[in-house]
């Protein structure tokens, strides 16, 4: 049961990669950013990579660790969401 929750949550942080560095890259994203949101971002891709990093350490997790890894990425999409409306001005803190 694990491998398919470790499977699924590679599945879901290669979409999430994909997303990242396509709002990176995007026209409302591809000027300078305030030393927050640059922090922001940052924090994201080591988290990423932090994650990424752990899922690849073994090829099978036991099912709690699995489970937390995914709430993992679950928690980084929405830091995600979270910077993107920063960055296009929808979102107030």
């Amino acid at each position: 049961m694990s491998q398919n929750i470790i499977v699924e949550t590679r599945k879901k942080l290669d979409e999430l990669e994909q997303r990242i560095h396509a709002a990176r890259n995007s026209i409302g994203a591809s000027g300078n950013f305030s030393a927050e949101a640059q922090k922001d971002w940052d924090d994201m891709v080591a988290k990423h990579s932090d994650i990424r990093r752990k899922l690849d350490a073994q090829p099978d997790h036991p099912v709690g660790v699995a489970e937390g890894l995914r709430y993992d990425v679950d928690t980084l999409s929405g830091a995600y969401e979270k910077w993107v409306a920063k960055i296009e001005g929808k979102f107030n803190a």
